[in-house]
């Protein structure tokens, strides 16, 4: 299996209440190594961009008033199939649907208060990875 790489990212929600070495840990101790990471304050500019894909939902001003209303840690991870286990290790949106023991269950608040970003595909990882961290991340 190929080595990958993906994007991580703590949202507000959980860096507001000191999460970001607790969730750090979980994915190291699922395998993920940590290439880069660092700690943002992201623009609305920047989420328009991020989010693209979104813009015009009806929940899109929300979800960038969100992640604009504190800090995030942004991170590059790498391991065999990082994308898929990235998002087993931190389940479904909704944390009331998410399994057992995956970083949705155990910490985030709400839906839309989810604590965790996760890559969804290898396409979207390396526009993500590029995005905040530059082409060289891309590259192993």
């Amino acid at each position: 299996m190929a080595v990958e790489r993906t994007l991580f990212i703590v949202k507000p929600d959980a860096t507001g209440r000191n999460l970001t070495g607790k969730l750090l840990a979980h994915v190291e101790d699922k395998g993920f190594r940590i290439v880069e990471a660092r700690f943002a304050r992201l623009t609305r500019e920047q989420c328009n961009e991020f989010y693209a894909e979104h813009l015009g939902k009806p929940f899109f001003p929300e979800l960038v008033d969100y992640m604009t209303s504190g800090q995030v840690m942004i991170c590059c991870l790498e391991r065999e199939a990082a994308v898929a286990t990235l998002r087993e290790v931190i389940g479904a949106t909704d944390p009331g649907l998410a399994a057992e023991g995956t970083i949705r269950r155990l910490y985030a608040e709400s839906k839309g208060r989810n604590s965790v970003h996760a890559s969804d595909s290898l396409a979207s990882a390396e526009r993500e990875v590029k995005l905040f961290f530059g082409v060289a991340a891309l590259s192993h």
